[in-house]
């Protein structure tokens, strides 16, 4: 648990970028999925010039991390045996094949190589009595496929994606409590994180330049038909407002409804976003009953469970630099998080909720904020500095980040990320007992 509380500014990075017109390339990307009329660009010359292709490229970055313990920090632990160096080399290869109309496979392979070794957690489940062994392994490499997936569409009017795949989903700046399909949420903990994708089909019919819709059959690890997710949203563009409503679900699982919109408004960008449900899938414990030699947990059910994010911000020109200066605050409202804290348990409770998955990271208490700043050629041109502030505020723990980025070649940059953690002890940001994080690492890309 010493790194799954960092926050990194990256997050800040092009919140305000606009989709400059509709591409097929961009429908399953990162930002808006609904363009604006004025940004429509005839595309018939890109059709009749495109050629089949293969492209490869990727990066090799190492990161070099120094963590502190919080009593070392505070004085009261002379000694520095919980402080941990840790080198590691994490590259990346990515394989794209394209076809003619708009038809291509991507694949994405991720390689980590560990100086000092990685303890990850294994789980053995017997096929006979269901007994669950776990057992720890260190390991010095790891390989993995984060993405797989096929492009494919009929005639430009209906885009297909099949394969393992990293989804969009949620309009929220950091937090997307609509997001219960990907298999890992987007990272506060990781600058240089490569998502692992889910198993599935993702659907995209649009109409004309306003309204789009979106279906994904999730099919996951499961090995069984009646396990498999289903999601379905449309999305309209209003005036100056981008409005989308949409239902996920699946068997053994309550509906999940959302609605996302995003306008500006005084000169200001807001997002906002809310899911609701009668009840909740995620498996929980009660604090109050919970006994760890007879383990239980159970779900939500049978009662209104509400999430919801809004954010605002918007880009400042800085000494006739324009879009300098980019600051947005987000607030977000968990109506399944936690009003008693598991972490002020004991150690074994403790140990059994981060174990078995029970605990997600930023989804733990009922109430967030955050407030992320993006600063364009600090001090020189090709500097770019991060700050944020990241908090609990259920439990009154926070995170504040710093990281400065600079590329002084246009495919070599070099990072310097430092995070502090602060407030009561065995909170959301507290319990790993980490006080101060810090690496520094060095990336090409190719």
């Amino acid at each position: 648990m010493r790194r799954i509380f960092l926050f990194y500014a990256i997050f800040s990075a092009g919140a305000f970028a606009q989709t400059e017109k509709i591409d097929e390339n961009q429908m399953f990307s990162e930002g808006e999925t609904v363009t604006p009329v004025e940004k429509v660009a005839d595309n018939k010359v890109e059709e009749s010039t495109e050629k089949e292709s293969i492209n490869i490229s990727g990066s090799i970055n190492s990161r070099n991390s120094y963590t502190m313990n919080r009593d070392w920090l505070s004085g009261n632990d002379a000694s520095t045996a919980q402080n941990t160096l840790n080198n590691q080399l994490q590259n990346n290869l990515l394989v794209e094949a394209r076809a003619r109309r708009s038809t291509k496979a991507v694949v994405n392979l991720v390689n980590n190589v560990y100086a000092q070794g990685k303890s990850e957690q294994h789980t053995i489940t017997d096929a006979t009595t269901g007994a669950v062994t776990r057992y720890n392994e260190t390991v010095y490499a790891d390989y993995r496929f984060t993405e797989a997936f096929v492009d494919a569409n009929i005639a430009r009017t209906v885009y297909f994606r099949a394969g393992k795949q990293v989804l969009v989903w949620g309009r929220g700046f950091f937090w997307n409590p609509s997001d219960v399909i990907n298999t890992e949420l987007r990272s506060a903990t990781d600058a240089f994180q490569f998502r692992e994708g889910t198993y599935g089909l993702r659907t995209h019919i649009p109409f004309g330049s306003n309204l789009n819709f979106y279906s994904f059959t999730g099919v996951g690890k499961s090995t069984r038909a009646e396990d498999v997710l289903q999601a379905f949203k449309a999305e309209v563009a209003v005036s100056r407002a981008e409005i989308a409503a949409g239902v996920i679900v699946a068997q053994k699982k309550v509906p999940t409804y959302l609605v996302e919109a995003s306008t500006r408004f005084l000169t200001l960008d807001w997002r906002a976003e809310a899911t609701y449900a009668y009840g909740d899938n995620a498996q929980r414990i009660d604090v109050n009953t919970f006994n760890i030699l007879n383990p239980r947990t159970f779900q939500l059910r049978d009662q209104h469970v509400f999430k919801g994010v809004i954010s605002f911000g918007r880009s400042f020109e800085v000494f006739n630099v324009a879009d300098r200066l980019g600051v947005n605050v987000e607030y977000f409202y968990n109506g399944a998080g936690y009003s008693d804290s598991v972490f002020a348990q004991n150690a074994a409770v403790r140990g059994y909720f981060v174990q078995n998955g029970l605990y997600r990271p930023n989804f733990y208490g009922q109430h967030y904020l955050g407030l992320f700043i993006t600063f364009a050629r600090f001090i020189v041109t090709d500097m770019t500095l991060g700050l944020n502030g990241f908090g609990n505020l259920s439990d009154k723990t926070a995170v504040i980040s710093q990281l400065f980025t600079y590329n002084p070649l246009f495919n070599f940059t070099l990072t310097w990320q430092n995070n502090f953690f602060t407030g009561a002890s065995n909170g959301e940001y507290t319990v790993s007992g980490l006080g101060w994080y810090s690496e520094v690492s060095a990336r090409v890309i190719f």
